[in-house]
């Protein structure tokens, strides 16, 4: 419904790409009691980019007497209500999360002003979704995006579902470089990685995972401007990590120019890596990878494994998606624990020999694939019977080439030590040739001597 005023003709249905709104009889003064409404539609899918030029009401701490209010979608629903405006101050540029956008103007019986005067266009991003799935780019992609563009998309799906966002590409002028992951593996690396990294900024990354894991953080490549040659100190650009979620954790590290680093780990469920960068050099920068480290205690007897995990660090799976070795091994559910205890003979388990030691290894397999995608984490579970001591690795979730590499290696030791009992089994046999050859000689030479004496005799 919209009302006019006496003689007054104000209000109405804007339709059309980009247009004007203003107060009527703008630039004039706008006439007394006086209410205007304008409805906004654009195509659907698209946004409303309102942007004033002019602004002149009455004033009122409260915006009581003439006001202009600007709403994100139909009036009546008034937790869309943007802003209420009065004076002479300049609403700021609104853009709705729908198609639709309402403009209302009101004036008393007594004060008038100028008015105001504004443009709206459809904007070039943002709407609202309510597909079951679908993609989001940035205007232009993946050409560089327009400047002073302000883009909101709204995702809407049932009350009972969960949105999942993946992030298929992502590069934003350099001070945005402030991050957070939740996800229990991903990476990420210096702003333009691998081109040089800008001067002068701070950058933080944030990995925050449920309560029950620990991160650990692999350095896949670091290229930073060198230490000071006077305090062979790290001054200038360097990466800092921290055991927490702030700089006032403990320091983990605090590494500049080239070096192969170690993987870290932290000792909570938050790692925070600050990149700091001074007015002068720059180089390569930096790229890691993480995963989620699912805190266990591993113990094992001279017959079994036995495998404890917390129920918090693993909550959303069921028992079925963590087993030893097979399927058929999966953990049970005992009080706030996951458990599995496994005679050595079952459960994938093998008897192996590493660095001339006895040794039984199986694989815990953790599963969090869901219906779109795989994702299986591999610890190896290693005991050493004789000590009863045992030990877990994490061998997968990462880094595919360090799994295929532990798999190499793994392989190439076991053949070794298979060509290392062969050679053995072979010398054995040789020495034992050797022996009977000799006893045979000897028993030949005192089978003639004992003839030889009979015949004398």
């Amino acid at each position: 419904m919209f009302v006019f005023s006496v003689g007054i003709k104000c209000g109405g249905v804007l339709s059309a790409p980009h247009g004007n709104v203003s107060s009527p009889n703008f630039p004039g003064l706008y006439p007394y009691d006086t209410d205007c409404m304008w409805l906004i539609v654009v195509t659907e899918g698209s946004s409303v980019l309102l942007t004033f030029h002019h602004f002149d009401l009455e004033y009122h701490d409260n915006c009581e007497f003439d006001y202009l209010m600007i709403y994100n979608g139909i009036s009546e629903d008034q937790g869309n209500l943007l802003g209420k405006f009065c004076g002479t101050s300049f609403p700021p540029p609104f853009t709705s999360s729908w198609n639709i956008m309402t403009v209302i103007f009101h004036s008393d019986n007594h004060v008038a002003s100028q008015g105001f005067s504004a443009v709206y266009q459809k904007d070039v991003c943002g709407g609202v979704f309510t597909g079951l799935s679908g993609s989001i780019t940035s205007p232009d992609y993946p050409e560089n995006y327009p400047n002073n563009a302000e883009c909101r998309w709204v995702i809407q799906a049932t009350s009972n579902s969960v949105i999942k966002l993946i992030f298929v590409d992502f590069q934003m002028e350099n001070s945005a470089c402030q991050e957070v992951y939740t996800a229990i593996k991903g990476n990420f690396s210096s702003p333009q990685y691998p081109n040089y990294y800008p001067n002068n900024i701070k950058c933080h990354w944030a990995i925050q995972l449920p309560p029950g894991y620990r991160i650990k953080v692999f350095f896949l490549d670091l290229d930073l401007e060198g230490r000071n040659s006077l305090t062979d100190g790290c001054d200038y650009d360097h990466l800092a990590a921290f055991d927490g979620g702030t700089e006032k954790a403990s320091l983990l590290g605090k590494w500049c120019g080239r070096e192969m680093l170690s993987p870290i780990i932290s000792s909570r469920n938050k790692l925070l890596l600050v990149l700091h960068t001074d007015r002068n050099t720059a180089n390569r920068g930096f790229s890691v990878a993480y995963i989620g480290v699912v805190l266990m205690n591993v113990s094992c007897t001279r017959t079994e494994f036995q495998i404890q995990i917390p129920t918090q660090s693993l909550a959303p799976l069921e028992r079925n998606k963590i087993y030893l070795g097979i399927p058929s091994c999966p953990a049970q559910v005992v009080g706030l624990n996951f458990r599995i205890h496994a005679r050595f003979e079952t459960c994938g388990t093998e008897p192996q020999k590493r660095n001339n030691t006895s040794v039984i290894v199986s694989i815990l397999y953790i599963d969090f694939s869901d219906g779109n995608q795989e994702d299986i984490h591999q610890y190896e579970v290693q005991c050493e019977p004789k000590r009863k001591e045992a030990s877990v690795t994490l061998l997968s979730g990462s880094d595919p080439y360090r799994l295929n590499q532990h798999a190499e290696n793994l392989v190439e030791s076991q053949q070794q030590d298979m060509e290392a009992a062969e050679v053995y089994e072979s010398k054995g046999q040789d020495t034992s040739d050797i022996v009977f050859i000799s006893i045979c000689i000897l028993a030949g030479v005192l089978m003639i001597i004992a003839i030889v004496g009979l015949v004398l005799l």
